[in-house]
């Protein structure tokens, strides 16, 4: 399951599990994810699920979005992602996406595999040590 981190002047720490295709995010009582800080819109973004991910919509905020310091208007979002939301920013985290690159990591390919090295009875790759 997706989340999204927030890190509200550093005093709270609000953790909101991304459940729908469509979630808004804003100042207004009425959003998904409400972030109640002077410099967040009423209505300022909407993340979207898409078979891919998530995607992030600034809907046309004062204050703008940002994805790892980049103003956007549209953009697919990454495990890890730092988003600012006026001056609030938040971490996007993945957890489908962590769960598929540890499995990457873990499960060795063709090329991964160690040769083989094969022997005849009569050869060692030892030699005794001299005396």
């Amino acid at each position: 399951m997706a989340r999204l981190v927030l890190d509200c002047d550093g005093i709270d720490v609000l953790t909101h599990d991304l459940i729908g295709d469509v979630i808004t995010i804003g100042r207004t009582p009425s959003n998904d994810i409400v972030i109640d800080h002077p410099t967040v819109s009423w209505q300022h973004a909407v993340l979207t699920k898409s078979p891919s991910g998530y995607r992030l919509k600034d809907l046309g905020s004062t204050n703008g979005t940002q994805i790892d310091g980049v103003s956007i208007t549209d953009a697919e979002l990454k495990d890890g992602a730092e988003i600012r939301f006026g001056y609030v920013t938040g971490v996007f985290r993945d957890a489908t996406a962590s769960i598929d690159q540890a499995r990457k990591l873990q499960v060795p390919g063709e090329q991964d595999r160690p040769a083989q090295i094969r022997l005849s009875e009569t050869q060692s790759i030892l030699r005794p040590r001299a005396q």
